[in-house]
């Protein structure tokens, strides 16, 4: 297949009249790492992923787009069809002609040519450009900086751990990592927006039953536990979670192990991370996360699951 028509530059101006449009159905993918991209983004817009394990693993020199974009649903989406404008975007180049050949920006510009009966568009100056002058339309990650203020009083005759003194932290927009204490306080669930809860501990109670919708994984913090036989369902949920538009508090007791365990899987999963890659990004995030030696073996084993199934 080719595309519809020869592929466009456009100012990121007209990329703001385009989003303002209800009319124009566009999709916008975004090139850049998804460390950055979770950071700050185009509102909608989704980030592509550069797949080298299965790259590597292919003869052809052409770069296929479902190594590109891990979401089958959208990948779906985009060879049916159904958008009138892809868009893509990266970090700041000027124009086409500046875009290496092995840049994420180019090979996917290239795949959708190839793979996509849709208008292809490229963003001048990039996310950069764009944000710079219309942050309007831009996401931006709110700040989990650990506090550094006096000390809050004992919970329960202990002592608030300092990092457990601000909230649960902000993974993906609908994902969020914590403690048992975040989970027992309604105004810290309430001040994220989260809307249900997935406790991977055998002994933290469930304290708002009822009023969030929760899971409860019954999980050891051992070397004996396989916490790997879990994986599935708790993805299953926090996509379920997703696709209702809510989020989800991953906790186990300390938010170090078990959830962060948890949430890496789904990283994984989701996103195609390498677990060294997921793993850098959650500590940035929480750096107290420590999963267990038996965890991190299964999360390895894990990680050969997804790259066999490409």
């Amino acid at each position: 297949m080719t595309s519809s028509s020869e592929l466009l530059e456009i100012t990121g101006s007209e990329l703001a009249h385009i989003l303002r449009t209800p009319l124009d159905h566009c999709m916008v993918l975004d090139c850049r790492p998804f460390l950055d991209f979770s950071l700050a983004h185009i509102c909608e817009s989704r980030n592509v992923n550069w797949n080298s394990m299965l790259r590597r693993r292919s003869k052809s020199s052409v770069v296929a787009l479902e190594w590109l974009i891990p979401d089958k649903m959208l990948l779906g989406r985009l060879r049916r069809g159904d958008f009138s404008l892809v868009v893509v975007v990266d970090e700041r180049s000027p124009s086409t002609a500046e875009l290496k050949a092995e840049s994420v920006a180019q090979m996917l510009l290239t795949a959708l040519i190839n793979e996509v009966q849709t208008q292809i568009c490229f963003v001048q100056g990039g996310f950069e450009g764009f944000l710079e002058a219309h942050p309007e339309l831009c996401y931006r990650s709110a700040s989990n900086r650990l506090s550094t203020m006096e000390p809050e009083p004992t919970v329960m005759g202990r002592t608030t751990p300092t990092y457990d003194r601000d909230g649960p932290v902000e993974l993906l927009p609908f994902l969020f990592l914590g403690s048992a204490l975040h989970s027992s306080r309604k105004e810290t669930l309430a001040a994220a927006g989260i809307t249900a809860v997935l406790n991977v501990s055998s002994t933290c109670p469930n304290f708002y039953e009822g009023e969030f919708e929760y899971l409860r994984l019954t999980v050891e913090d051992s070397l004996a536990a396989d916490i790997r036989a879990c994986f599935s369902t708790a993805i299953a949920f926090i996509n379920s979670v997703k696709q209702g538009g809510g989020r989800v508090l991953v906790h186990c007791q300390a938010g170090i192990s078990r959830s962060a365990t948890i949430c890496l899987a789904y990283l994984m999963q989701a996103q195609r991370f390498r677990l060294d890659e997921a793993f850098n990004f959650v500590k940035q995030r929480r750096n107290v996360i420590s999963p267990n030696l038996a965890f991190m073996g299964q999360l390895l084993q894990f990680e050969g699951d997804i790259l066999c199934q490409g």
